[in-house]
């Protein structure tokens, strides 16, 4: 069995060498739409990005991680010498649909060396932009189609896909058609809807219960008698301000684990990237908490579509006593009421720090396409045995925190023994 997979697996290969329209071909899937792909490298998104960006304007796309140059930082910073696949629907001169994808090839904890297709961009999420229209459906089986023929891929991995978008539609088309294929749970990411929420005085009104409402207002109180305390917002993206982001990020346990931006040239130069071309497009939201003279809590955000996203947020560990991180979060959100946005994205995964903010939350899924050739199903068992396996370990992990946690709040409610009187 071993020989036919591998076997298969070459024909594959050989048949996308031996056809020079695979880097540059064109699909005719209905009098109205034509499908677009094309091999290059990031250049092919820099070409149609003014179109791009009235795509994500005009239709339920209107997310800063779907623009053009949040995806051309990504393959910029993280994707080396990966190929890039460019997938366009077009109806006419208008562009209907873009599809960014990497080419990259894993064989090393697989029997199988698959080439496979994956999402340009996998933080914070991805999607298959769309316009809106009653042919939606029509645009996505376009570009199945085209995807189905296309030769020299074993699997497609869209990551970070958000429930009910174009990405699962494909996942579906797929299904229909006798692809193998798997879905999995990626991300609850909470939200905080701000839609009805008025302008008041008592930014802890947030807050979901009463206890962290208090905690809210008395760590405000006790901050405030050490000094001034200032929310400061800025849309400049100027070099000094950037570096006392990166400076208190890198402060605390990220730059110990060695995750924080300024601890990673690629997470630096993307986000240096990302941060300069918000700015140019007018959606950069920096905002600092500020003790006096001195930086205490961050946020680098955007503010795009009526809604705050909270990229990356940083704060001064030795305050941490009083929750400078939440109450940085209480203030900006009584300042986005005040800008009238509908929606604070938390982004991520659900934590229990953001579950004291809301109930709210969104499902993100990843959606996993295989050939089905031999080749196609072996790839899906492992990545399925790979999820499996994952998701055990989150579970373990879990589990283990929370024993942590009760044994440290057992041993502090203890009482004290007092020591043994001395014998005469």
């Amino acid at each position: 069995m071993d020989i036919k997979v591998v076997e298969e697996q070459h024909r594959s290969q050989l048949d996308f060498e031996a056809h020079p329209h695979s880097s540059l071909s064109e699909c005719m899937t209905s009098p109205d739409l034509k499908v677009h792909s094309e091999w290059g490298a990031v250049e092919l998104v820099e070409a149609i990005a003014e179109e791009w960006r009235q795509l994500c304007s005009d239709g339920p796309c209107n997310e800063p991680f779907f623009r053009p140059e949040w995806i051309a930082a990504a393959i910029r910073a993280f994707a080396g010498q990966q190929r890039v696949l460019l997938i366009t629907v077009r109806n006419g001169s208008r562009l209907r649909g873009v599809l960014p994808l990497l080419e990259t090839k894993k064989g090393r904890t697989s029997r199988v060396t698959g080439i496979r297709l994956r999402s340009a961009s996998l933080i914070p999420r991805f999607e298959f932009v769309h316009d809106v229209g009653p042919d939606l459906a029509d645009v996505v089986r376009a570009a199945w189609q085209h995807l189905r023929n296309l030769s020299g891929w074993d699997a497609i991995e869209l990551v970070n896909v958000p429930e009910g978008g174009a990405a699962e539609r494909l996942l579906a088309l797929a299904q229909e058609d006798g692809f193998p294929t798997c879905q999995h749970e990626y991300a609850m990411s909470p939200y905080i809807d701000l839609a009805e929420q008025r302008p008041g005085q008592d930014f802890s009104r947030f807050g979901v219960s009463s206890r962290f409402r208090y905690h809210l207002r008395q760590g405000w109180r006790e901050m405030s008698r050490r000094g001034t305390l200032r929310l400061r917002r800025t849309e400049k993206a100027d070099p000094e301000t950037l570096q006392h982001f990166y400076r208190l990020e890198q402060s605390g346990w990220k730059g110990k684990k060695g995750t924080a931006i300024a601890c990673r040239p690629d997470l630096h130069h993307f986000y240096d990237a990302v941060v300069h071309s918000a700015e140019q497009f007018g959606y950069l939201s920096m905002y600092f908490l500020e003790l006096n003279d001195a930086i205490i809590a961050a946020h680098l955000a955007f503010t795009y579509g009526g809604r705050y996203y909270p990229v990356k947020v940083a704060y001064d560990e030795s305050f941490s006593e009083y929750g400078p991180g939440h109450l940085i979060i209480g203030r900006i959100l009584e300042d986005c009421v005040q800008r009238r946005l509908s929606r604070f994205d938390c982004l991520g995964e659900s934590t229990n720090a953001k579950a004291k903010w809301t109930s709210h939350v969104r499902r993100h899924t990843s959606c996993c396409i295989f050939r089905n050739t031999a080749a196609g199903h072996i790839l899906r068992a492992e990545t399925q045995l790979q999820h499996n396996l994952h998701q055990t370990m989150r579970r373990v992990v879990a589990t283990t925190r929370s024993h942590v946690a009760r044994l440290k709040t057992w041993r502090l409610r203890r009482p004290l023994r007092t020591a043994p009187a001395n014998k005469a």
